[in-house]
């Protein structure tokens, strides 16, 4: 029987069997709904605060911060859309303005090309899907309602000029929303400044707002969560999803407690076990293996090889390979992989991160990422990229 190798971490991360279980035994013995006044529902309710309580303490912010949704997606989709109506209430019939990154998950994307009136402008990206810090410095702060950056890359891993785009901003600036759902798994105590968990505490200090999923950090599917600046008083009358006064009234819905209590049991472990070093030195051993064994005359490239990146990510570029096929090869071989972006795996039109990046159509459809943990054996890697380089070879 062939092992099973799962590169698409970036996707969906394998489920952390602890956390789930916990969950898990919790749920059947406390079904009832949160929201109740029984004895069993305040024990629900309970349980689901102090899961909002171990978030807020591992990333370094107060529980009233962290309101919790469905999913990354819906986080995005209602602040997108609160942002939209805060900015038409003061400035009736002129245009929603938007500064994104080219780089944005479709959550982002397609929210803002559905608003009516909106002007999107997109900061610019070399090859490396670096954004130059310059462009900051020259930006009318003024004439935007709203600023759109994810904290790393879904595709490629690199980092985005979070920091850089902190120290532009004047004190009264425009909201930020940053998606953090790549960066959230990849946070460690001994990482960098930007991808340690204090830095959450950091970004939301200066009115920027965090979105994030439990399926990015083994939680499974079912919570998501906005980390929001400390709440002015404007946004306490403000209902995102109207229907009820659960999560203070912003987001109304009967709480996924199995879901919330797996996600804070997830981050717990995931922190716990993080190892920054041990996992990019991983990435660096499986990068020049990758390396030694397709072949030259594949002219592979890793995408965004010379930006800063967050390991566990390896965007190969194999240009006019046919990458469903390669795919379908892998497979068989019982090597789980991806085209690039999660949400977009499935489509066959190219990646408008690659294309803002500089490459072309034809390039942008000849990527295949690969994404995972620290864990990542040797043996592993070894077996994966001979695989890959076979496969390479006979459809060359």
């Amino acid at each position: 029987m062939k092992a099973k190798i799962y590169l698409d971490f970036n996707s969906t991360h394998p489920p952390v069997k602890a956390a789930l279980e916990t969950a898990r035994d919790f749920y059947l013995e406390h079904f009832a709904n949160s929201s109740g006044l029984s004895l069993e529902s305040q024990a629900v309710n309970k349980r689901i605060e102090e899961s909002r309580e171990d978030i807020a303490r591992l990333l370094g912010v107060t529980a009233k911060q962290i309101i919790f949704t469905s999913c990354a997606t819906e986080s995005n989709n209602l602040l997108i859309k609160e942002f939209f109506r805060r900015a038409n209430a003061h400035r009736k019939g002129e245009p929603f303005r938007v500064l994104s990154s080219p780089f944005e998950h479709p959550s982002v994307a397609e929210c803002l090309k559905h608003l009516s009136n909106t002007e999107l402008t997109f900061l610019a990206s070399d090859r490396n899907g670096q954004i130059a810090p310059a462009t900051f410095n020259s930006t009318d702060w003024s004439a935007i309602d709203l600023i759109t950056m994810m904290a790393v890359q879904n595709e490629s891993g690199v980092v985005l000029p979070l920091f850089d785009l902190l120290t532009a901003l004047p004190e009264n600036h425009p909201p930020v929303l940053a998606d953090f759902s790549q960066a959230l798994p990849k946070l460690a105590h001994d990482a960098p400044p930007y991808l340690q968990p204090e830095v959450v505490a950091r970004l939301t200090q200066k009115n920027i707002f965090l979105t994030a999923t439990g399926h990015k950090i083994g939680a499974g599917f079912g919570a998501g969560l906005i980390v929001t600046p400390v709440l002015q008083a404007g946004w306490k009358d403000t209902a995102l999803l109207a229907g009820g006064n659960q999560e203070h009234g912003l987001r109304a819905g009967s709480h996924n407690a199995e879901a919330i209590i797996a996600f804070a049991e997830a981050l717990k472990l995931k922190l716990a076990e993080a190892d920054y070093h041990r996992w990019q030195k991983v990435t660096l051993d499986f990068e020049t293996l990758l390396a030694e064994k397709i072949p030259a005359a594949a002219k592979m490239q890793i995408i965004g090889a010379a930006a800063t990146r967050a390991p566990g990510t390896t965007l190969l570029l194999l240009p006019g390979l046919p990458i469903d096929f390669l795919i379908m090869a892998l497979d068989k071989e019982g090597i789980t992989v991806s085209t690039g972006t999660s949400c977009k795996s499935r489509s066959r039109s190219p990646s408008a991160a690659l294309l803002a990046m500089g490459y072309s159509e034809a390039e942008a459809l000849s990527v295949v990422r690969l994404s995972y943990g620290q864990n990542l054996t040797t043996a592993e890697m070894e077996i994966v990229s001979t695989q890959l380089a076979g496969a390479v070879q006979r459809l060359a």
